[in-house]
């Protein structure tokens, strides 16, 4: 056959010999300029895809015109400029489609579909250049009149937005942002809504709902869940400059997965069969419906069936196979054995997206598509991250039938929401929202850390050895020597009192931990050395309550530490201890509806610190370098709410792993005639930690919350310690002293504050 070919001209000659009106502008085989807002276009290079992952075609085809059957030829020319009359996308001479080296009416199935992976909450932009490129007919050199010309889309959508998408608004904006005027077509893009035959609408896949996809004349393929009717997108307003799609509304589709169109983490998963050795796409066979009590039967035809049992070595009849119905537990077995593989049904994420754009004189050749979501309105009304996820997994109970184990709870959380945002009101519902999941759930750690530091602090802050080196005996009046130890042993009772504020984060509830300790301890001096050995235990009793009071966790328990201390130098002095600490906690905590959830669980930490301080005599001050470090190994048991109906929530283990380190500088100022000292210290301190994996889920519920991770301790802080010792009582048989200080730690979203007051004896 003759192939036309195209000739590109500049403007300025054509100008000359062919009016302006009959030319407008284009799309150059490369209109991508860039994307913006929530989501990106998936270049897909397993389908030969590449960068930027989207083309323009124009004026060609490869189909055979002259054949009855469906043959493809070289690309020619084939100047179609309206399509609202065709009839077939065989048809389409000009299109948007995926960069790879198909055409637009290449075959179905072929890979022509741009691949827009939708993202986040906010609208997704994509800006197109257009071109001043004029083409002829090379047979009667006339110009081709593209004051309107129609570009079909093959678009495709897959929600990665982490919620269910319940509307879809695609509009055409100029390059400043602004929807295209539909009274000026001339000078704008517009949506041919005439040109319905070819495609103007969003559907799921045929595979899932339909005849069974690209394959459905085959007599093995029908739509897996529905045969032989798609899922369809309402179209709930359809103008010149945007097109507004609404709910799924097929009865097979609503029934499982409500009307919403589900995000990628909503998807179910399916077992693959490949039938085919590679050669085709794996056969979907079962899928495991939750809520429905797990693998279940899809459509299958006959012919599926016979090659599905053969493959298996049983007879169809032990298939028991019924749509909708679960696949016996033998069956499942045998398919596990044969390498089935279970997959997400990615497809249900997925939805095919058709229209149709003329396009005519552009105002600075650009313009931009922009698709923008809607969501349901508890998940649109969510202000932070931890509402935003805590909204989205109550909406999917609310509305994802499949997902929701627990008999009639569904209708309770809609008509929950309902009720919140009927009324109307902002702070009830990000109160509400931040309710559901455990949003304090950080605060266990917390504790378990605060309350082991407090007693690292009660065996290391205040040391009964005086700061020079040797074995001196004491007196009461030897003001530089006072709590030198002549015996071989003493004790000390130390109780104190701090509270740690943590600011709120984008995942977590702000809340302050205050806790009481006591400790105790016995320390023996090795003989003829400048060492000693030790061994403290310990009690503590902490709360943490929530800024905003959503809550509060209670904790008691026990510590047991082994330390050891050395002298070196005229001034050193080397700590070293180890510890556990064992603690139980209580939790309260509101919930969606007011009502409070309790819980109950244990933790315990393991905990070491190394200390080096050094002092010279500065006149009657000594002064000098003072470095620590300090690790925790916090563990928190999971553990199931009550008290609730459908709010109780099952909470999983936390473990985090605290580095506390600090550098600064120590002081001491020994009263003169008296037996009392002041000390003091400024420190610079680090403390980093691991980050937590928060786990929380309803009760009852198979789907939890999605795991969320909250940002582990990584604070630098100033440190500020002051403090007083005085010996009380000083003679040959024993020595009493007390001390007492106070203790800051500062950072730009923590503080600690905290008071410690203690004994010393002798004996």
């Amino acid at each position: 056959m003759k192939i036309k070919k195209c000739l590109l001209v500049s403007v300025a000659p054509v100008a000359l010999a062919f009016p302006l009106t009959v030319h407008a502008d284009t799309l150059d085989s490369n209109p991508f300029i860039e994307t913006s807002g929530g989501g990106f276009i998936y270049v897909d290079t397993t389908e030969g895809v590449e960068p930027p992952g989207i083309k323009a075609v124009t004026f060609t085809s490869t189909r055979n015109p002259e054949g009855e059957e469906l043959a493809f030829v070289e690309p020619y020319d084939n100047f179609v400029t309206d399509f609202s009359a065709l009839k077939s996308r065989g048809e389409v001479t000009n299109c948007l489609m995926a960069n790879n080296t198909t055409s637009c009416d290449s075959a179905p199935g072929s890979g022509k579909r741009i691949k827009n992976y939708l993202t986040g909450m906010d609208p997704f932009d994509t800006r197109f250049r257009t071109s001043t490129k004029e083409y002829r007919n090379t047979d009667t050199n006339e110009v081709i009149d593209t004051s309107l010309v129609d570009y079909f889309t093959f678009g495709k959508i897959s929600n990665f937005t982490g919620a269910r998408i319940t509307g879809l608004n695609i509009e055409v904006l100029d390059k400043d942002g602004k929807l295209m005027d539909p009274t000026d077509p001339a000078n704008a893009v517009l949506f041919n809504t005439a040109a319905t035959k070819i495609g103007l609408g969003a559907s799921l896949t045929d595979g899932l709902f339909g005849n069974g996809g690209q394959e459905g004349e085959d007599e093995a393929s029908t739509g897996f869940f529905v045969s032989g009717t798609k899922a369809v997108f309402t179209q709930d307003a359809v103008a010149l400059n945007k097109l507004e799609f609404g709910a799924l509304t097929l009865d097979g589709y609503t029934k499982h997965f409500g009307e919403g169109y589900l995000d990628n983490t909503m998807v179910p998963d399916g077992m693959f069969w490949d039938y085919s050795n590679g050669v085709e796409e794996a056969a979907l066979v079962a899928w495991n419906n939750l809520a429905g009590g797990g693998w279940t039967y899809g459509n299958l035809t006959e012919i599926r069936l016979q090659a599905l049992a053969a493959s298996l070595g049983v007879d169809v009849s032990a298939l028991a196979y019924a749509s909708g119905e679960l696949v016996p537990a033998e069956i499942l077995a045998a398919a596990k054995e044969q390498g089935f593989e279970v997959l997400p049904i990615e497809d249900l994420r997925n939805a095919n997206l058709n229209y149709t754009m003329s396009i005519g004189n552009i105002d600075g050749n650009e313009f931009v598509v922009r698709i923008s979501k809607e969501f349901a309105p508890i998940v649109a009304n969510a202000t932070t991250e931890m509402q935003l996820k805590n909204a989205i997994y109550l909406d999917t109970l609310a509305n994802v039938p499949y997902l929701n184990t627990v008999e009639g709870s569904a209708e309770k959380y809609q008509a929950a929401i309902e009720s919140l945002i009927a009324e109307g009101n902002a702070n009830d519902v990000a109160r509400a929202l931040e309710s559901v999941g455990f949003g304090h759930a950080p605060a266990f750690t917390s504790i378990g850390f605060e309350t082991a530091r407090d007693q690292v602090a009660a065996i290391t802050r205040y040391v009964p050895w005086s700061s020079n080196n040797g074995n001196q005996k004491a007196a009461s009046n030897d003001t530089g020597s006072w709590s030198s130890m002549d015996s071989d042993l003493y004790g000390f009772v130390s109780p104190s009192l701090s509270r740690s504020e943590y600011d709120p984060l984008s995942n977590a509830l702000g809340y302050d931990v205050d806790v009481y300790s006591l400790t105790a301890g016995i320390e023996k001096r090795l003989t003829n050395t400048n060492s000693s050995v030790g061994l403290a235990v310990g009690y503590t009793d902490a709360t943490a309550k929530t800024h905003q009071d959503f809550g509060e966790i209670e904790a008691d328990g026990y510590s047991v530490a082994a330390f050891k201390r050395t002298r070196f130098g005229e001034g050193g002095l080397v700590q070293a201890l180890v510890g556990y600490q064992d603690l139980s906690y209580e939790s309260k905590r509101d919930t969606f509806e007011g009502d409070t959830a309790t819980g109950k669980t244990d933790g315990t930490q393991v905990f070491a610190a190394l200390s080096v301080d050094y002092l010279k005599n500065i006149g009657a001050f000594k002064i000098g370098l003072t470095a620590s470090i300090e690790y925790y190994d916090v563990s928190v048991d999971g553990f199931t709410e009550n008290g609730t109906d459908i709010w109780n929530l099952a909470v999983g283990d936390q473990d985090s792993n605290i580095l506390r380190t600090s550098i600064g500088v120590l002081g001491e100022y020994q009263f003169p005639t008296s037996n009392t000292r002041l000390l003091g210290s400024v420190k610079y301190t680090n403390v980093s930690g691991d980050d937590l994996n928060i786990q929380t889920g309803i009760v009852g519920q198979a789907r939890s919350l999605a795991p969320y991770t909250v940002q582990g301790m990584d604070k630098d802080l100033v440190n500020f310690s002051i403090g007083l010792d005085h010996v009380i009582k000083s003679n040959d048989s024993s020595q009493v002293a007390l001390y007492g200080g106070y203790n800051g730690k500062f950072g730009s979203d923590y503080d600690n504050q905290g008071i410690q007051i203690g004994i010393n004896s002798t004996f």
